[in-house]
């Protein structure tokens, strides 16, 4: 049945289902309303246009790549079919499927099924018993609409959309994603008259809720923004459908989601924090356009299918040796660099393996050198074998994209930039930065920490600790003797700093104009609450690193010894993923008792490191941060930038509300992402809720007006 029929049915039924609606809609007016309803609803059907499927082969391959193609599934209604498309490939499935084989270099094999009208339950009866071929990497749901329209109710919806998610987990493959996405956005269907318009559009909001716990609720199901189509261009003939336009639109929001969730590692640590990348981007230097890039990659890891059988089985170099044969259940390292040159697709080509001579590559010579370095120390001073204590294989990949500025644990390998010869001189010369990264991998499996806020503070902490005490083992140094930075020498001779952190005296690390100066508290009452840097990850490190100094200086001797093993038994001793500075305090204190007794001089040591930096007491001011705007526009191929940051209250009541009700609305969020080459860009930051980039070209009148009036009360300089 067209979209006519079905909102003629509706306002048809309207006096019928008011009584039966009013709990719901919270609308006694409802009664009054059905009327109304009712001729607007003749008056619609006997006017709008019935569009139907696109006819062809709902099944096939796009983009080009060897090895296996990725699968992707599209079921639902009208939306998964295609309606308001004329061809097959216009298709938001079609499109999708384009948009992510471009993405990751690889061929996506593609099938639609679904019927146009249909509703929940109905894909649910129809057609999820079709879906018979699977496993499927990515499977797209696309209801919401057709119950939204029948006012079919929240909870019924709810339960047939978690029994289609249900059916669906049985035919996607490990590590595929269930993509739920969102109800249209009938409310801002500017042709639909008043009161019709706001009694669908508000209950197809509450669809959308109703999705979107759905998504929170099951594992590898995530929520994917339905665009609000205000543009006439991006409408179908029947103006309710997108257009091939507008799912071309719609493809580019949901299509990075995507790629960031299939089987992908889910956070990137890296040894720089994304605050002093940002620095850099913002400052007049020679390396702002690398610290953009590296920022930009930060964002997502582009890993071919098939990489992670890598950890059973890497390629090896044409002519390598293979491992030599060890002595039964004797440990030793397992590992293999790659040579990204220059590209950021992981792995790379792999250059050198054990056995192999060095390569003459000083930059793949050095990670070879210090995963040996890491390895050795985790095996010497904890007896573990490799990161995850079962002969784990040790993975680098040098020579990452073009001058990137960081060094980072993927979730399975190191991975290091080469530096943009400004700021960064490279990362594969520190070996603690290498002990750090690996720390990562120690840390996911074992206690596998929450990486965000205190939690994510202790896991930088912890990959920290473990990365000074590599260093400090492979140059026999005791706690007195080392000198407790992290990154020394990342740095080139132009920056005003010596390493990226100071653990024994965290905030001293660098005052460089460019970089500011190290952010690092040492004690609870410099706490720093901030949304940026997840929480504050890389900055309230420096708490727990100063209480780790202060232990091992105070018991002496080498700090891989009774310290390090005091803070290994804590991580490894049951602790909990949500664990804050006060709960791994604790866990140190026992694990303290339990290796060298309650009166010990080591376990008073602990107890006296973490009074010290006044773990225990709350953080001196425990308020949230205030919400700050920052608005950025920057000038196409000039790329000169204007920016302003403002906070909440200095702007005007009109315009505040209007950008409350952009964010609120998740209207604001819907356009990030979309550029064109060349344009005008703008960034505007709304610091607890949002971060969204956009052509300006894209940006709706009204949108660019208000960020036009912010920039300029502001009133920052151009450079």
């Amino acid at each position: 049945m067209g979209i006519a029929a079905w909102i003629g049915a509706t306002a048809a039924s309207a006096s019928r289902r008011a009584e039966r609606t009013i709990h719901r809609l919270a609308r006694p007016a409802a009664f009054a309303l059905a009327p109304v309803l009712l001729r607007q609803g003749k008056a619609l059907q006997s006017e709008l246009v019935w569009l139907p499927e696109p006819q062809g082969t709902r099944s096939g391959v796009v983009g080009e790549g060897d090895g296996d193609p990725l699968r992707l599934l599209a079921i639902g209604d009208s939306t998964a079919t295609g309606v308001g498309a004329e061809q097959l490939d216009e298709t938001l499935a079609v499109q999708t499927a384009r948009r992510l084989a471009g993405r990751r270099g690889q061929r996506v094999e593609w099938r639609i099924e679904g019927l146009e009208g249909s509703n929940a339950a109905q894909v649910l009866e129809r057609h999820l018993p079709a879906v018979d071929d699977g496993p499927w990497d990515v499977v797209l749901l696309l209801v919401g609409a057709n119950d939204a329209l029948q006012l079919v109710r929240r909870g019924a919806f709810q339960r047939s959309v978690r029994a289609i998610v249900a059916g669906l987990e049985r035919h996607v493959a490990p590590g595929g994603v269930i993509g739920l996405a969102g109800a249209p956005q009938i409310d801002t269907f500017e042709w639909l008259p008043q009161p019709i318009r706001a009694l669908i559009g508000g209950h197809a909001r509450s669809l959308d809720d109703a999705l979107q716990r759905v998504a929170a609720d099951v594992p590898r199901t995530i929520h994917l923004p339905t665009p609000a189509i205000l543009e006439p261009s991006l409408h179908a003939a029947d103006g309710f459908h997108p257009s091939a336009a507008g799912y071309f639109v719609w493809s580019s929001l949901i299509a990075p989601v995507i790629d960031d969730a299939i089987a992908a590692p889910r956070v990137r640590h890296g040894i720089v924090p994304p605050f002093l990348l940002e620095r850099i981007a913002a400052a007049p230097t020679a390396a702002a356009a690398v610290a953009e890039r590296t920022l930009r990659l930060d964002g997502g890891i582009r890993v071919e299918r098939g990489v992670r059988a890598e950890r059973a089985a890497t390629a090896r170099p044409a002519g390598a040796q293979q491992r030599p044969t060890l002595v039964p259940d004797e440990a030793a390292p397992d590992r293999t660099v790659s040579d990204a040159k220059g590209t950021t697709t992981l792995p790379g080509t792999a250059v050198r393996g054990e056995g192999d001579a060095p390569t003459g590559d000083a930059a793949a010579d050095d990670a070879f050198d210090g995963l040996g370095l890491a390895w050795g120390m985790l095996h010497d001073a904890f007896g573990r074998d490799s990161l995850d204590d079962a002969g784990m294989p040790l993975l680098a990949t040098v020579h990452y994209g073009t001058r990137y500025d960081n060094a980072f644990w993927d979730g399975e390998r190191m991975v290091f930039g080469d530096g943009d010869g400004v700021v960064f001189a490279g990362f594969t010369q520190a070996v603690d930065v290498i002990g750090h990264e690996l720390g990562h991998g120690v840390i996911s499996s074992t206690a596998d920490l929450v990486y965000r806020d205190q939690p994510g503070a202790l896991n930088e902490s912890i990959a920290d600790v473990l990365g000074a005490l590599v260093k400090q083992h492979a140059l026999g140094q005791t706690a007195d003797e080392a000198d407790w930075l992290i990154g020394a020498g990342v740095f080139t001779e132009q920056v005003q700093g010596v390493a990226l952190r100071s653990m024994a005296e965290p905030g001293t690390a660098y005052d460089d104009p460019v970089l500011g100066k190290d952010p690092q508290p040492g004690h609870m009452r410099d706490f720093v609450v901030t949304t940026d840097d997840l929480g504050g990850v890389h900055i309230n490190s420096g708490i727990p690193n100063k209480a780790f100094h202060l232990a091992a200086t105070a018991i002496g001797g080498h700090a891989w010894e009774a310290p390090g093993r005091i803070w290994m038994d804590a991580l490894t001793g049951g602790l909990s993923a949500t664990a804050d500075f006060a709960a791994f305090a604790t866990a140190t204190v026992d694990a303290a008792i339990a290796r060298f007794g309650d009166d010990a001089a080591e376990t008073r040591a602990v107890r006296d490191a973490w009074a010290a930096v006044g773990v225990g007491e709350a953080p001196a001011d425990e308020a949230s941060p205030e919400e700050a705007i920052r608005v950025a526009r920057t000038g196409g191929m000039l790329g000169r930038t204007r920016a302003a940051v403002l906070e909440l209250e200095v702007i005007p009541g009109d315009d505040r509300d209007h950008l409350d009700t952009l964010v609120a609305s998740g209207r604001l969020a819907e356009l990030d992402g979309q550029a064109l080459p060349d344009a005008p860009t703008w960034r505007v930051t709304v610091e607890t809720r949002c971060d969204v980039t956009v052509a300006e070209p894209l940006l709706p009148d009204e949108v660019l007006s208000l960020f036009r009036r912010l920039l300029e009360l502001g009133d920052a300089p151009e450079r």
